[in-house]
């Protein structure tokens, strides 16, 4: 498995990956337009199989409604669809135009979707959001908004709860090995345009944040 990203615009920065694997392709939080995933995908020689989505926050979804009208199929919790398709998702506070959609699969907690060659494992994460997950594939944590290098999510935001967001890290996401690479929503990705697909590097492991993270101060 390789993992790619791509970079949302400014100041948001938010990491729209790509995950390959056998010339196929799950595509995490599509926060850049689905024409510059689906050129990136063609320059990788891959074929984008699924759209998972972490939450449902403007920055996180912005090309979700066209790569699903390309036949790619949407998949978030369940309860996330409200605020994806209301202004609870913050378009109009972080100044983006975000197309309406509804994904096509309802997931829930330690669902394991059928995404062959990939092993999908859905880690319900809420806290940033009410209806946030993680996902581990292929034994790679991709965790959105929920844990970040040194740093955790907001949640200030539309169904957040910082108590949910605490219970989330400390009784689920350190919960798996420490070895986990982990790949945030957002990171030091200031001098990269959007349309450039890059080989992405792990922000942290598990093992690192559950010894030093900030968060740790707060259970």
């Amino acid at each position: 498995m390789k993992v790619y990203s791509l970079i949302g615009a400014q100041p948001l920065c938010e990491r729209t990956y790509i995950v390959t694997k056998e010339s196929r392709a799950l595509i995490v939080d599509p926060g850049v337009s689905a024409e510059t995933v689906s050129a990136a995908c063609a320059s990788l020689g891959v074929l984008p199989i699924a759209v998972l989505l972490t939450h449902g926050h403007a920055d996180h979804i912005l090309g979700a409604a066209a790569l699903q009208r390309s036949g790619i199929p949407v998949y978030a919790h369940e309860e996330e669809f409200d605020l994806i398709s209301s202004r609870k998702n913050l378009a109009l506070a972080v100044g983006l135009s975000v197309e309406s959609f509804t994904p096509n699969v309802a997931l829930h907690d330690e669902d394991t979707p059928d995404l062959p060659p990939f092993d999908v494992r859905v880690l319900h994460t809420p806290g940033h959001t009410a209806g946030g997950v993680s996902y581990l594939i292929d034994g790679a944590l991709f965790s959105g908004d929920t844990l970040f290098e040194g740093s955790y999510g907001r949640t200030d935001f539309p169904t957040g709860d910082e108590q949910d967001l605490l219970c989330s890290i400390a009784n689920t996401l350190f919960d798996l090995p420490k070895e986990t690479p982990v790949y945030a929503g957002h990171g030091a990705d200031l001098e990269r345009e959007g349309d450039v697909c890059s080989l992405a590097l792990p922000d942290t492991t598990i093992g690192k944040e559950y010894y030093t993270n900030p968060i740790l101060n707060l259970l």
